[in-house]
């Protein structure tokens, strides 16, 4: 299985010549992860998908894909989610 490198935008590569944080300057999402049981991310795109053993969230370039057991949407607003329950992987598309 071949793995396509993704285009990094004007903005993202900008952030990294001045040493600033990516999410600051380019909107990207920004993911926390809190032991193995909540997830934070910041500059979302919205849910994808729901259910108990996954949930896809819309990063704008990237979809973040949550997998695990008996996750819930805990908290959302337009630019921020909190996902809980007994995360088992974090993987980006």
């Amino acid at each position: 299985m071949g793995k396509t490198r993704r285009k990094e935008s004007l903005l993202e590569r900008t952030a990294q010549l001045l040493d600033l944080p990516a999410d600051v300057v380019a909107g990207v999402p920004r993911v926390e992860l809190t032991g193995d049981s909540e997830l934070r991310m910041e500059n979302h795109h919205g849910i994808l998908a729901y259910g108990t053993e996954e949930i896809r969230v819309s990063g704008g370039r990237l979809i973040i894909r949550v997998v695990g057991e008996e996750l819930s949407l805990k908290a959302m607003n337009s630019s921020e989610l909190l996902i809980t329950g007994r995360l088992r992987a974090v993987e980006l598309e």
